[in-house]
């Protein structure tokens, strides 16, 4: 994926950790933005990859300008009202304001980025952490110790796809939310930014049904009619998955259902997509039942027909389609039912 970096700048924010209240936490702003150099380049691509593993949660921005000031500020800046770095100093007060109020936070480096794909307009805010490191001083051939980026821990992100909101196709936005630990932890970043969990049953349902189907569809190590029988397998699989799980599903369970032998393969297909072309999945959902029902039964109406099968009737053979003459045909129809159709034909269809 390429990626084209727009403006950047990064601003400290300093607390001890079990600290709380007015002053615990002190802002250190950068007045300029970061330069558009190859240090900034590696470290915006590391970041977004790892981004892409650890994002597990969608939403939108919350509504209330009063409350929501974050979606305000940055509405300002993408419709060229505010310069960026004025919008990152008003969004990096909101972040200390809730700091403060957050007993286990313990500040870091806050990273804003505006990057662009090939299709998307994008914008991530996260926040960093330094880990001590050891280098090796190229004169002397000493060692040195050091402060690197740890990007291994990320633990408060957030990304906001600007194209889609603009558009106000939901969800458009991403976060991490870890552990119940963690995600209390982390609560105060999320708060700063007004992320409001995306909880749609039937938008989930319908896209982890794709994913499922996408999924078998690229799988190389399977021929053609064995793709076609695994991908009605893990269809009854899937049912039987989310059938017993309708309060909550969590994805994980359902990546075994897809793929007994691998689950983790799953989990890799739906998390590794580019911007643009992902599921938007959470982590766990409630399954929409009237959705995932059609991977056991199909509903159709022609005309004033309505027709109403299970798959397996399908598979059976009793219900098929006949490509050449555009029909859906019901093998071995009871007695009855044939009586009866015969009674209301026309002599000319007898006939024929």
């Amino acid at each position: 994926m390429a990626v084209q970096i727009i403006e950047a700048t990064i601003h400290h924010l300093e607390k001890a950790a079990q600290t709380r209240g007015a002053g615990s936490v002190t802002v250190n702003p950068r007045s300029t933005l970061l330069p558009l150099d190859a240090v900034l380049q590696r470290l915006c691509e590391s970041l977004i990859l790892m981004y892409a593993k650890s994002a597990n949660s969608n939403g939108t921005l919350g509504v209330d300008p009063s409350a929501h000031r974050f979606p305000v500020h940055l509405r300002e800046y993408v419709d060229g009202r505010t310069p960026f770095m004025i919008f990152t100093h008003e969004a990096v007060k909101q972040i200390s304001r809730q700091m403060e109020d957050s007993f286990l936070s313990s500040g870091g480096y806050a990273l804003f980025l505006r990057y662009s794909t090939e299709l998307h307009d994008l914008m991530l805010v996260a926040m960093l952490k330094l880990k001590p490191g050891a280098g090796i001083d190229a004169g002397t051939l000493s060692l040195t110790e050091t402060l690197n980026i740890d990007l291994t821990h990320l633990n408060e992100a957030a990304r906001i796809n600007l194209t889609r909101w603009r558009d106000n196709q939901q969800p458009y936005l991403t976060f991490i939310k870890g552990g119940t630990r963690q995600a209390e932890v982390s609560e105060y970043f999320r708060q700063a930014l007004a992320c409001t969990s995306f909880t749609d049953s039937k938008h989930h349902t319908e896209a982890v049904l794709r994913a499922a189907n996408d999924f078998v569809d690229r799988r190389i190590d399977l021929s053609v009619e064995d793709r076609r029988e695994e991908k009605a397998a893990m269809r009854s699989r899937l049912f039987d998955c989310l059938e017993s799980n309708r309060e909550e599903v969590p994805l994980a369970t359902i990546a075994a259902a897809v793929n007994p032998a691998e689950p983790d393969a799953f989990l890799e297909h739906i998390r590794n997509r580019p911007e643009g072309d992902s599921y938007n999945l959470d982590e766990r959902f409630k399954p929409n039942r009237p959705t995932y029902v059609a991977l056991k039964r199909l509903h159709g109406k022609i005309g004033t027909v309505s027709l109403s099968f299970d798959v397996a009737d399908v598979r059976a053979e009793r219900v098929r389609y006949d490509e050449r003459t555009d029909s859906i045909i019901l093998q071995s129809p009871p007695d009855q039912l044939k009586k009866s159709i015969l009674d209301h034909a026309s002599t000319t269809d007898q006939r024929s």
